[in-house]
């Protein structure tokens, strides 16, 4: 499919008003506007999201739960872009609104600097033809800022320390089942859900607190 250009700033403003409405303008964001790297792709790693077409119907519906839900703790498997669909709602978040602080948590500070990468990597990859507009954003180690809207990327450790101090619009953690601080991870979670955030628990099957929480058994441990 060829990408035909804006031909005006009327087009250009509509296409803006349709990517920040709700789930549904963050999933034609992700699927008009982002790629993402395989690395398993020898010769042709940056691929249009999502890579696969069957893919498409699962993940729409994955988006709308990441966006819409308060509290989200969530399965992932190899190769469903289940890491690249956080950071897309993430990058998205960031985007589209004013004011916004958003943290991503893993087990160790580099860890979430590589994702907050991720999330320049779909910036600096936006197709100028779908969004010629842009506002400047700056990355350093674990942040990313955009002076325009005063909105945030920012990485963090586990730990309930690291989040106490920050009031949070979205909170994504990867790989939350194997982080050792899990529980306390998610302690300090909750002003960030009491004032109205939103938070995206994802991790491959591991038995504890993670599973006790896609269970919904956590009233019972």
């Amino acid at each position: 499919m060829v990408a035909i250009a804006p031909t005006s700033l009327d087009e250009v403003a509509e296409r803006l008003l349709r990517y920040r409405n709700g789930w549904q303008g963050c999933w034609s964001f992700m699927t008009e506007c982002m790629f993402t790297i395989d690395q398993t792709d020898t010769y042709n790693p940056i691929k249009p999201y999502p890579a696969r077409k069957e893919m498409e119907e699962y993940l729409r519906v994955v988006v709308k739960e990441i966006v819409t839900e308060p509290l989200l703790a969530a399965v992932k498997h190899r190769r469903i872009l289940g890491t690249w669909t956080c950071c897309g709602v993430v990058t998205w978040d960031f985007l589209f609104f004013e004011g916004r602080f958003n943290a991503i948590v893993c087990k160790k500070e580099k860890d979430s600097d590589d994702l907050v990468r991720r999330c320049k990597f779909i910036l600096d990859h936006i197709p100028p033809e779908k969004m010629p507009i842009l506002p400047t954003y700056d990355y350093t180690f674990t942040r990313i800022v955009c002076k325009e809207t005063d909105s945030v990327i920012k990485g963090f450790p586990q730990g309930e320390e690291q989040l106490r101090q920050f009031t949070c619009s979205r909170v994504f953690v990867d790989e939350f089942a194997k982080l050792p601080q899990a529980r306390a991870t998610f302690v300090a979670l909750k002003p960030t859900l009491e004032g109205g955030g939103k938070v995206c628990l994802i991790s491959t099957r591991w038995p504890g607190f993670f599973q006790d929480l896609v269970e919904d058994k956590i009233d019972e441990t």
